[in-house]
């Protein structure tokens, strides 16, 4: 059933519309308040009010979608959309599975991984409950050349369209769409769909993606119970992925049926970094069930494992398998005889290392001449900016301090960057 929103999002996406909003494109700066009643005048006020929320989106989105001048988001679904690189990882892993299955997408959002699926050449189905969300998927998926469609409606009320394999991103929001009025839930029970209404509909695919909230439980143990996500299932039913990109932790997934990846690694951090345009990705899985490394003098470099890594439980493992050891108990920071090969741990290289006192610290900083001084903590009173304004540079090189508990005392290591691209 077309909708007025549909009615208004294709009125921007053709025609007049589409002339708007390349002009408002164009402009330096948003338009002011008489600029924006000659533009009512002329085109009324819901499409100028809908081209200046997609406009605003549209210039967010180009870091976040390669092809963004040719999507229809609104601020606050850009918000929530999953980027490029993480949608496009996930629907290759299907497309590598299942080269002509029918996709359900559901909660589809303004159809950031529909269009990415439909780009890997699957069929797809939407299925949303918002209804200017869903005009705006029927849009993105008309300019990518996606074979399917979207249907408004909420599961569980709503039927679902037939489907080979699902990707469900249950709502982890309550409130309007607008982000001010948003806030976050943290209870697994409290998402929409629940969990308890959503496990049917899984153990019906042939295969299945949970989208999940990195900040949620991610115990076998807390969500195999009665009425949740798991329930039924044991530990080799599935496999979870954590996915960074650019150092930040973007979500959690939960694998099943044919498209999970069965044997020891039930884990798998997933890193992603650079452009959009030119991501590479490391890759680690395991069982996750090793024991923290042992305690050594710091080596030559300093590591930090990604977030994704750490989610994803799987920081003792990686490191036992190189080599790595702990600067302190209970503490992530670990240290090597060589740098990280790959993204999954960044890596700086050791000049010196001292008990924690500010005037030990400023007196080391000095004699290494110190120009611009990056600080990073963990288990340690102060936050780093706090430290920053404590100390002064007068030097000319760049050096990134670490700043951890150790035992009952504290340790300062200084360390120079390895950028991207130079050799140990």
């Amino acid at each position: 059933m077309t909708t007025e929103h549909d009615h208004l999002v294709t009125a921007l996406a053709t025609g007049a519309g589409r002339a708007l909003l390349d002009g408002l494109a164009a402009l330096d700066a948003p338009p002011g308040p008489a600029q924006q009643r000659r533009l009512r005048d002329v085109h009324g006020d819901a499409l100028v009010l809908l081209a200046l929320r997609v406009a605003e989106a549209r210039a967010r989105a180009a870091e976040r979608f390669p092809d963004a001048d040719r999507l229809f988001f609104v601020p606050e679904l850009l918000e929530q959309a999953t980027a490029h690189p993480v949608a496009a990882r996930r629907a290759r892993r299907i497309a590598e599975m299942y080269a002509t299955a029918v996709v359900l997408d559901l909660g589809c959002g303004a159809g950031s991984d529909l269009t990415r699926t439909a780009l890997a050449g699957l069929s797809v189905r939407g299925v949303e409950r918002d209804p200017l969300a869903a005009a705006l998927a029927r849009v993105n998926l008309r300019a990518v050349g996606g074979d399917g469609n979207v249907i408004g409606g909420e599961f569980p009320a709503c039927p679902l369209p037939n489907h080979e394999v699902i990707i469900a991103d249950p709502g982890r929001r309550v409130g309007p769409r607008r982000a001010a009025g948003t806030r976050r839930l943290i209870r697994p029970e409290d998402l929409s769909p629940r969990p308890a209404d959503l496990r049917p509909v899984l153990a019906a695919a042939a295969g299945w993606c949970v989208k999940w909230g990195p900040g949620l439980d991610l115990d076998h143990e807390a969500l195999s119970g009665p009425g949740c996500l798991l329930e039924g299932m044991s530990v080799l039913d599935y496999d979870v992925e954590l996915v960074s990109w650019n150092g930040v932790v973007r979500e959690a997934a939960f694998w099943g049926g044919a498209l999970s990846r069965p044997g020891t690694s039930r884990r798998r951090a997933t890193v992603l970094s650079g452009p959009v345009s030119d991501v590479v990705a490391a890759e680690y899985g395991s069982a996750g069930e090793e024991p923290p490394a042992s305690i050594a003098p710091p080596g030559p470099w300093i590591l930090e494992p990604d977030g994704a890594v750490l989610r994803a439980g799987l920081l003792n493992d990686l490191a036992r398998e190189r080599n790595w050891s702990l600067l302190a108990h209970g503490i992530a920071y670990h240290s090597a005889q060589e740098p990280s090969r790959d993204a999954l741990a960044r890596s700086w290289r050791r000049i010196d290392s001292l008990p924690w006192s500010r005037r030990g610290l400023q007196d080391a900083l000095t004699a290494h001449r110190a120009g611009r001084v990056v600080v990073k903590t963990r288990g340690f009173p102060l936050s780093p900016e706090e430290v920053v304004r404590q100390l002064r540079f007068e030097g000319d090189r760049e050096i990134v301090v670490f700043l951890h508990r150790d035992g009952e005392a504290h340790t300062a290591h200084l360390t120079l960057p390895l950028h991207r691209g130079e050799s140990s």
